[in-house]
């Protein structure tokens, strides 16, 4: 058992609804709530689902928590000033994540104003991009990852070494910080570059199609539009900057096709899907500059997006690989660059499914 006391006055529940916006007058208008049967303002439900946070964030199970959910019964209202007592209590744990139950009590009468439980995973620390320092014309044409910042780009830099010069949105040392695609031909200025890694993505979406929040057309303008636009703009660059023979690979995933379609991420697989065209009609567009485009397609990879997976659903991709494990970004960089060193015209226009024979 964890437990924490907390005192709350009305000062704390008016900047919780400045906070939150909130400013329903049972909580925050005197005069409207002593004609209710409390008499007074009341603190907000959700102030206790922050005190819950607090239990889960610092102390069951600290600091590499990951809020999964939490289920809460309001059973008096909390009047302030009060003092209060948090209690948390583990009552199942596994090795990814467990259960705790909650209370949120009285300090002086032991009075029960909140009881419930939340569900806890683990976030595991994500490893800072790989520094990359540009390399000069004079040293040799580059070949640009974009999405260096994340799991898989910062992974190719790395195995790509002096020879990469990475591409983020956010920025860090070592990358070039292009906020748009279209910018990207003004960062590299009239330096040629030998190739073009496309590890950048938007974050996978969580909405049905049919329901999505705001409509469709922002939605579908962020995960599909977007990226289509982008990949379109780096052909042009490597049309404009690259080498002979430079390639362009774009990276797409299992999830996009028939059998593995992942229905929790609609329009993140609805845009990976086009991947396989765009190579075809890229390659052909390419070919008249001598230049070859090349898909990449894997199935889950631990790392990247998939950092935050829960142990059970690793396990679960892991039994679908004959190999029974999971290729960790390092392994997926190693066979990106193996498709950098075939500089066969026939591989051009190839999608190549490296999933390890994964089932659906």
């Amino acid at each position: 058992m964890t437990e924490f006391e907390v005192e709350v006055t009305e000062a704390d529940l008016r900047r919780f609804a400045e906070l939150s916006g909130d400013w329903n007058p049972l909580h925050t208008d005197p005069a409207y709530a002593a004609e209710t049967r409390y008499r007074r303002p009341i603190l907000h439900g959700a102030f206790s689902a922050g005190l819950v946070s607090r239990m889960a964030g610092m102390h069951i199970p600290g600091r590499d928590c990951l809020l999964h959910g939490m289920r809460l019964r309001f059973v008096l209202p909390i009047l302030p000033p009060a003092r209060l007592l948090v209690s948390g209590k583990l009552v199942r744990e596994t090795g990814d994540g467990g259960l705790v139950e909650v209370a949120v009590t009285d300090a002086a009468s032991g009075a029960r104003y909140v009881e419930g439980s939340y569900e806890f995973g683990r976030h595991r620390a994500v490893a800072p991009a790989a520094a990359a320092t540009p390399a000069p014309a004079a040293e040799g044409a580059p070949v640009l990852v974009t999405g260096a910042s994340g799991g898989l780009g910062s992974a190719v830099l790395a195995r790509l070494g002096g020879r990469g010069l990475g591409v983020s949105r956010r920025g860090a040392p070592g990358l070039l910080a292009v906020a748009e695609g279209d910018d990207l031909a003004a960062a590299i200025g009239d330096r040629r570059i030998a190739g073009i890694v496309h590890c950048g993505w938007p974050a996978p979406d969580n909405q049905r199609l049919t329901a999505l929040a705001g409509g469709a057309r922002p939605a579908v303008g962020h995960h599909v539009a977007e990226p289509l636009v982008q990949i379109i703009q780096l052909a042009g660059l490597l049309g404009t900057h690259g080498l002979p023979g430079a390639p362009l690979v774009l990276v797409g995933s299992t999830f996009a096709e028939p059998g593995r379609h992942n229905f929790r991420m609609p329009l993140y697989s609805l845009a990976k899907s086009m991947v396989p065209t765009l190579v075809r009609i890229l390659a052909i567009e390419l070919a008249a500059r001598n230049q070859r485009c090349v898909g990449v397609v894997f199935d889950v990879i631990d790392g990247g997006m998939n950092a935050g997976m829960r142990e059970n659903a690793r396990l679960a991709h892991a039994d679908r690989a004959p190999a029974g494990s999971l290729p960790a970004p390092a392994d997926a960089a190693g066979q990106i660059a193996w498709v950098l060193e075939n500089s066969s015209t026939l591989v051009s226009g190839a999608v190549l499914t490296l999933s390890g024979g994964a089932l659906p």
